[in-house]
């Protein structure tokens, strides 16, 4: 991902931003999951760990179409 600003997309549990990035990279959006739940050893890994799904800006107009598309905002 180069150039531009990176926005969050996306802001839920972690199987569903890893489904949400599945489509979005198959729809050509490049994006990558983010959380805040860090150890010196690396992420925690927990169900309940909240995780955002990030996007160059200039991709956020298809990136909505497609979270609507898929029941993600109404």
């Amino acid at each position: 991902m180069e150039g531009g600003k990176i926005i969050d997309v996306y802001r839920g549990d972690s199987w569903e931003c890893q489904l949400l990035e599945s489509i979005l990279l198959d729809a050509g959006i490049d994006c990558f999951p983010r959380n805040n739940a860090h150890t010196p050893y690396g992420p925690i890994a927990s169900m309940a760990a909240a995780v955002i799904v990030m996007i160059k800006q200039e991709d956020e107009t298809r990136a909505n179409a497609l979270l609507r598309e898929h029941g993600y905002i109404k």
